[in-house]
């Protein structure tokens, strides 16, 4: 048995040595395993150049892509306008002033345009606050001022929380009143509607 392990193992000797050219006659017998070595860094060279033409392919076909999907882009932009209820603007135009708008003098009544549209401002908003700190509106429409401002006092619906529940001050839900409320124009609608007021 331990002769059969000999000749093995002097066998696989043998066939590692010839692979790695041990017995050729440039070998450093010195080093044996030169030639070893010498192998592993052709083979990492090899490597290295292999993955540098993979890199180099994948930012090329990168490149194409980003530049033809840039021009896509581009032709679209060309070709498309913006359009919405108030016209059609080209994308690459220089944006058009709004029209100066005719306000309603104040105190005068508006029509509703639709049921339970929110009261419109029949003043300018121009310069008043609305931010976490402050609300220019409350100094007018409050429960303490309304009175002495001789001002519409705010409805008790801005008090309740969606889930219906009475707060003692007003929900944060209504606080930003321009969400809701805009100052009253002489516009078109935008949008023919039919509506009728019950009142009438």
């Amino acid at each position: 048995m331990k002769t059969k392990i000999l000749a093995l193992t002097i066998a696989s000797v043998f066939t590692l040595g010839s692979q790695a050219n041990f017995f050729g006659s440039g070998h450093n017998w010195n080093n044996p395993f030169s030639t070893v070595i010498e192998n592993i860094k052709e083979v990492a060279e090899e490597v290295k150049e292999v993955a540098t033409d993979t890199v180099d392919s994948v930012k090329d076909a990168t490149e194409v892509v980003v530049d033809t999907v840039t021009d896509v882009a581009s032709s679209a932009a060309d070709v498309v306008d913006v359009a919405s209820l108030r016209g059609t603007h080209v994308l690459d135009d220089l944006s058009i002033a709004p029209d100066k708008i005719k306000w309603i003098k104040k105190n005068i009544e508006f029509e509703r345009n639709y049921d339970d549209q929110p009261p419109l401002i029949p003043h300018k908003t121009d310069g008043m606050t609305i931010n976490l700190k402050k609300n220019k509106c409350l100094s007018c429409h409050s429960d303490e001022n309304y009175k002495e401002e001789d001002s519409p006092k705010m409805s008790s619906t801005h008090f309740f929380t969606r889930d219906e529940t009475r707060l003692p001050e007003m929900s944060p839900r209504r606080y930003f009143c321009l969400q809701c409320h805009v100052p009253q124009a002489k516009l078109d609608p935008l949008v023919d509607s039919n509506f009728v007021n019950l009142d009438e």
